[in-house]
């Protein structure tokens, strides 16, 4: 999430402390070589995505929640990011080429704070679809009504999913950055353990495994401030707009300066 966002995360819920944990390999990006005075800032920045990573990682199960600022319009999304670290694994990577990469995310801004078990709110999803040189294919945003971050983030995926179906593109890479979702859509098996959100979106989740199956989507995770951002706006648009599901045929001015960094690490 972005520096200058309000992100709130509930603790772990006694559903999520019942469900069955389920390790996942998380993706990963050849890294660059750098001087010696770039690599102790590249040191600190990695340790700081590190840290980002365990909390997201410890949050983001089942019942995970997130709150974000409101965006009254998409010029709120221009912001500035600072330097990109050199290592894949805190900004963007492009795929390989002749590829596609399709970025997802959900959000959602409960209405209280606090310890209860499930905190819903106004909820959304997004996506951005570039390729192996880092230019905009296109986008989506998308709103659920009231619902949790979990959720959001199924819907986010599948809608990816369904994207790239519907373009036909095979073999391409969707990546999430929410460890819970990540897990429940590429693992195998019928269970979905005693979480109700989960059970709830079980026709998601296998829709999701379908698409995957059917077109050769590698479903990866990413950790890093950075390698999200760009769907991370998109979802939080998603819920300023309020609209079922919005098509974005052109880069959005307000994510212009951050698909243009993302696309200077192609090279």
């Amino acid at each position: 999430m972005g520096a200058s966002e309000s992100t709130a995360r509930s603790n772990a819920t006694k559903e999520e402390e019942e469900r069955e944990s389920h390790p996942a390999n998380s993706s990963s990006s050849d890294g660059t070589s750098i001087g010696a005075a770039a690599a102790i800032a590249t040191a600190a920045a990695g340790a700081a995505v590190a840290a980002w990573g365990i909390s997201k990682m410890l949050s983001n199960n089942p019942e995970t929640q997130e709150t974000q600022n409101s965006l009254v319009n998409p010029s709120h999304l221009i912001e500035s990011i600072g330097s990109i670290v050199a290592s894949g694994r805190s900004s963007w990577s492009p795929p390989p080429p002749g590829r596609f990469k399709l970025n997802t995310d959900g959000a959602c801004r409960p209405k209280y704070v606090g310890n209860a078990d499930v905190q819903r709110g106004p909820s959304g999803y997004g996506g951005i679809l570039r390729d192996h040189r880092g230019k905009w294919v296109q986008g989506f945003i998308g709103f659920i009504g009231e619902s949790d971050c979990l959720t959001s983030e199924f819907h986010g995926i599948l809608k990816g999913l369904e994207v790239l179906d519907k373009l036909n593109l095979k073999m391409a890479i969707l990546e999430t950055d929410s460890q819970a979702a990540y897990e429940w859509v590429t693992r195998r098996g019928d269970g979905y353990g005693k979480s109700e959100i989960v059970r709830a979106s079980w026709p998601m989740i296998m829709k999701c495994r379908q698409l995957a199956d059917k077109n050769g989507i590698a479903i990866n995770l990413v950790h890093g401030e950075n390698a999200n951002k760009c769907a991370d706006k998109l979802a939080n648009m998603g819920i300023a707009r309020g609209e079922e599901y919005v098509e974005i045929k052109f880069l959005p001015d307000g994510l212009r300066f951050l698909v243009e960094k993302d696309a200077e690490l192609c090279g």
